[in-house]
């Protein structure tokens, strides 16, 4: 009886081919989960190969874009440098036109003498300002001496730079001499200069009791300097024209009896 039943719930199928069977299943599985992972591997390095073509990509564009935008800074370096040329340029330009006609300053000059004083002298002396020298650059290369006596520098191939061009500046010192018949004529006449927009340093040296035909006058000496920024068009009553389409700088002033 309890062999049949053992018979009844147990396999007729044979014990090695149920253990291969088995072991076959396993492998099955096994060879199931390698695929599995083996494509997970594959799909993450495709992934990551996409990935790293598109930063690739970008970085490419990134790198054009860099040397575009460097392109676009050299040229604009070259022309700030251009612009920087044509402003000194203009600066020595302006610098050897006359923005003050000599006719505006005489102009000038006798608006403002009152009734009763008579100029008898005037002096007018110009000078040019020396610039003070460059500052010397603590980092270049100091010159040594060769055996033969002739300056040579550490580098060669360093080439050296042009001396800046700087623009010529003047400096016009006036002498004034008068005679007048009160002090108070003299005092007028200084203060009328003193208020003029083209002068400064406006000084009176010297005044000094003098007689002419057994008349006594006061004699004086004024002394003043031309402003360096001065300019004809801040004077009142003055304008500036222009001949053909060439501008020459010429101003005429309107005084007050015109």
């Amino acid at each position: 009886m309890s062999q049949a039943s053992g018979q009844a719930g147990g396999s007729f199928l044979p014990k090695e081919y149920v253990k291969g069977r088995s072991q076959l299943r396993a492998n099955i599985m096994a060879l199931f989960l390698f695929v599995l992972v083996l494509g997970g591997v594959v799909g993450a390095f495709v992934v990551n190969h996409q990935r790293w073509r598109r930063v690739h990509h970008e970085q490419k564009l990134v790198a054009a874009s860099f040397e575009e935008e460097a392109a676009k800074i050299k040229q604009l370096e070259a022309l700030e440098k251009q612009r920087e040329e044509l402003i000194e340029r203009a600066e020595v330009v302006t610098a050897l036109k006359d923005r003050v006609p000599r006719s505006v300053i005489m102009g000038e000059i006798v608006r403002a003498i009152p009734s009763g004083l008579t100029l008898t002298e005037f002096n007018m002396e110009g000078e040019r300002i020396k610039p003070p020298p460059p500052p010397k650059d603590p980092k270049a290369t100091p010159k040594t001496r060769s055996i033969n006596g002739k300056g040579v520098t550490a580098g060669k191939d360093e080439e050296e730079e042009k001396p800046k061009v700087l623009p010529p500046k003047f400096r016009f010192t006036l002498s004034i001499e008068g005679i007048a018949g009160e002090n108070d004529q003299v005092a007028d006449f200084l203060s009328s200069i003193k208020a003029s927009p083209l002068f400064s340093q406006v000084e009176l040296p010297l005044i000094d009791e003098t007689i002419i035909d057994k008349e006594s006058y006061r004699k004086f000496k004024v002394t003043l300097v031309l402003r360096e920024q001065a300019d004809a068009r801040l004077v009142e009553g003055t304008e500036e024209f222009k001949i053909g389409r060439v501008d020459f700088g010429i101003a005429e002033t309107k005084t007050d009896s015109e």
